[in-house]
């Protein structure tokens, strides 16, 4: 926690409990696979997002009407997340 000193008092700033509940909650379910670019939470390429799939790394969801050729594909936020997290504990 950080301390700011103040005319010689030390005063303990922290975030209110609210706030980090906000921080958490804007966190997606999914979203949508990027059309071109990386994405905007991990930066990784519709490429990186179907090999991920082909490994799987995670299940990409695919939306489509009945009869439609064409569709949305969802990436899951919380399975991406535990692979990068993954990926951290192995490079220590």
């Amino acid at each position: 926690m950080p301390i700011i000193k103040n005319g010689g008092q030390s005063e303990t700033i922290t975030t209110p409990l609210r706030e980090a509940a906000a921080r958490a909650s804007q966190r997606p379910e999914f979203f949508r696979l990027p059309k071109s670019g990386g994405d905007p939470f991990f930066g990784f390429t519709r490429s990186f997002y179907y090999r991920g799939e082909e490994l799987g790394y995670w299940r990409l969801i695919r939306i489509r009407e009945t009869g439609k050729q064409r569709g949305v594909t969802l990436v899951p936020y919380d399975q991406v997340a535990a692979f990068v997290r993954k990926q951290l504990e192995h490079a220590k």
